[in-house]
């Protein structure tokens, strides 16, 4: 789980090693490595703090100025050898600290020749010594297989119902929702999200709508009260299963949703409507065919489909399949972004879908992730209580805002994807 999560860098002893004076730096192989991809940075500058000295970086007339203090020498070593990886986990074991953390990851991306997540980079490619196929052959072993996945979900979504309630909406979504003109509420614009959703998939009473990743209930119960569907949601996580069906319970909704603990593989029947709201992303690449073939044979002639997904830019799809990033590592074991012509490749090979619409939300997402963590933050003493230790409170912080700076960045997106077959006059017009 992820409160008690090992860390992965020696321990630290009882005080920190001494900094050596600014006017020593760079010195030795890995400050002289950090030191050497760091100078070619364009944009921005950013203030590196070590000792009482500093050392800047990026466009020394630039006002747009962020500051990175190092707190301890082992922050080069790790950062040079582990990259992306490296840059988060000395976050998190507080090697390194910044008073404005979005800005301090918003400079690496805007200096980084790709990615959302610094992979190969923080500021072009920290990583000099090839370390990052341990983590590699990691993630591999954590292939969604049905007991894979079973191990991957639990190992995010089921560490504390309480943690969530702390952190989302009211409806608990843990996923983007859509701010629009006159919608500046967490719970507004999740609900907003929702109700684009039942429209999109042309919604009314009696239709049979199958949710495959239930989340913790709020799209399943929103759609039965207000449209008067039938719902079937499945889950593999027991503690989003349990909470749910509490939910459905205390709405009084037994007789219009029923929760299932089953992976998507299992499932059967067919339905009028189907909906995923980011649970693709939990797929990994070796079952994108298998999830779309289902997805297809459960989708009646007349049906619409609706998944809401992340998405990784075509340019750097194949280098990102061939790396892991930190998220993959720490957040989401197993987790694979999709991008769009993929989700292309697998319809044409095993669908006769085709693509109806396509909206982004990619930056109703950055402001979501910015919310989630305003409510985190605020909460903190209550995160004490619940047993998260002060890491985890750096680990959560860090994921949130590198999560954020990639969706403000516009560099990974969030859309709305909705999938018929072909002369299906029952699809709305918009």
């Amino acid at each position: 789980m992820l409160r008690s999560k090992q860390s992965t860098i020696s321990p630290l002893k009882e005080s920190r090693r001494k900094l050596e004076s600014i006017q020593n730096y760079p010195r030795g192989f890995y400050q002289k490595a950090f030191h050497r991809v760091m100078s070619e940075a364009t944009n921005g500058r950013l203030n590196l703090v070590i000792g009482e000295g500093t050392h800047s970086y990026g466009d020394l007339e630039s006002s747009d100025v962020v500051e990175l203090k190092v707190l301890d020498e082992r922050f080069f070593k790790h950062a040079v050898l582990h990259g992306d990886i490296g840059f988060g986990e000395t976050y998190v074991e507080k090697l390194w600290d910044s008073d404005d953390l979005l800005g301090v990851l918003r400079w690496f991306l805007a200096n980084g020749e790709s990615n959302p997540t610094f992979a190969q980079s923080a500021a072009k490619s920290l990583v000099v010594g090839g370390l990052n196929f341990v983590d590699r052959i990691a993630h591999a072993f954590r292939k969604n297989t049905k007991e894979g996945s079973l191990r991957n979900i639990s190992y995010h979504y089921d560490i504390s119902n309480d943690l969530y309630r702390l952190m989302l909406d009211p409806t608990m979504a843990y996923s983007s929702g859509k701010y629009s003109e006159g919608i500046n509420d967490l719970k507004a614009a999740q609900e907003k999200k929702y109700e684009t959703i039942c429209r999109k998939l042309a919604l009314k009473p009696d239709l049979e709508l199958l949710e495959v990743g239930s989340g913790w209930g709020g799209f399943a119960t929103y759609a039965a009260r207000h449209y008067g569907c039938r719902v079937t949601t499945v889950t593999i996580s027991k503690q989003q299963f349990d909470y749910t069906r509490e939910l459905i319970q205390s709405e009084g909704l037994e007789d219009r949703v029923q929760v299932l603990l089953q992976d998507y593989r299992d499932i059967e029947g067919q339905y009028d409507r189907i909906v995923s709201i980011e649970m693709v992303e939990a797929l990994g690449l070796e079952y994108h065919d298998t999830f779309f073939k289902k997805m297809n044979s459960l989708l009646r002639e007349k049906g619409i489909m609706l998944i809401q997904c992340i998405t990784f830019p075509e340019s750097s799809y194949e280098r990102y399949l061939r790396s892991i990033d930190w998220i993959a590592k720490h957040i989401f074991p197993g987790s694979l972004l999709l991008s769009q012509f993929e989700v292309m490749k697998s319809l044409k090979r095993v669908t006769d879908l085709n693509i109806y619409s396509i909206e982004s939300l990619g930056l109703s997402y950055a402001r979501t992730l910015n919310a989630w963590a305003q409510r985190f933050n605020a909460n903190l003493e209550r995160v004490r209580a619940l047993g998260f230790d002060e890491t985890f409170i750096r680990l959560w912080n860090y994921y949130l805002a590198y999560c954020e700076v990639g969706f403000a960045s516009r560099y990974i997106n969030d859309v709305h994807i909705v999938f018929s077959r072909s002369q299906n006059t029952e699809l709305p017009d918009g």
